[in-house]
């Protein structure tokens, strides 16, 4: 009689051209991870990046949302990049994905405070 504990969200829809933008953007996060030796973050991506391929999307949408991307303490946003130019191209791949999965309607609650810390290290960097 009433769906009130039902899952409303409705089953993700992204075209090709979104698939790859995905691929593209977690393909520099990946790059930087693992120039970085942050093999545990690397994995994180990689398996993002699965999720597309085999066109998972309903789990690439819950996990690149979920706690090891934004949680605390291991998760990939988090990682301290010690070179200033890996770092720099980190945080400028991390704004560029927030805002695509803005685009993509996709960004789950909490995640642009995290954009907007990026953006603040970013000018206090470069400026």
């Amino acid at each position: 009689m009433f769906n009130f504990f039902k899952n409303k969200q409705k089953t993700l829809k992204l075209s090709d051209c979104d698939l790859q933008n995905y691929i593209r953007i977690l393909s520099k996060i990946l790059d930087v991870l693992s120039d970085e030796k942050l093999s545990a973050q690397a994995n994180i991506i990689l398996n993002l990046i699965d999720l597309i391929q085999f066109k998972h999307l309903d789990e690439f949408r819950k996990n690149i949302n979920g706690i090891d991307m934004w949680g605390g303490s291991g998760a990939v946003w988090e990682v301290y990049i010690e070179d200033k130019l890996q770092s720099i191209k980190f945080e400028r791949s991390i704004i560029e994905l927030i805002n695509f999965m803005e685009t993509t309607k996709i960004l789950g609650s909490g995640i642009k405070p995290i954009k907007k810390k990026f953006i603040d290290n970013l000018q206090n960097n470069e400026g």
